[in-house]
């Protein structure tokens, strides 16, 4: 069974349906570097798998 978590607290502050959104990208099965809604704008998140485990976090870039 995957286990996805979600690093740091900007997830926690996503608007319901965005999060939504993210979760049926993250249930597709696609990793990479993604765009998604973010309250009014867009981020950059990064989906990888690390081991059986799936990470999600914010993606910016240095």
């Amino acid at each position: 069974m995957l286990k996805v978590s979600y690093e740091r607290d900007d997830f926690k502050r996503m608007h319901r349906t965005d999060m939504i959104a993210l979760e049926r990208l993250v249930a597709s099965g696609k990793t990479g570097i993604h765009e998604v809604r973010y309250k009014d704008t867009k981020i950059k998140v990064e989906i990888k798998k690390k081991g059986i485990n799936i990470v999600v976090r914010r993606f910016r870039a240095i």
